[in-house]
């Protein structure tokens, strides 16, 4: 669809739907910016062998551990 790689930006959006874009083909990457401000964990919490995976939102508090 799109000879080069393309970084999609849906701002507002869930993570589940932009990785649904990345497995659908339509991005090669998709941005995270807001929502790796608001959450400093944020790959934490979306990679898939974290326990404690749950679904990243501006509004969501971020969590840390010692």
């Amino acid at each position: 669809m799109w000879p080069n790689t393309l970084i999609l930006n849906r701002a507002g959006t869930d993570i589940a739907t932009r990785a649904k874009d990345i497995d659908n083909g339509i991005a090669d990457v998709v941005t995270v910016g807001s929502m790796a401000l608001a959450n400093p964990d944020l790959v934490e919490r979306i990679h898939p062998s974290t326990a404690a995976a749950r679904p990243a939102t501006p509004t969501t508090p971020p969590t840390h551990t010692a």
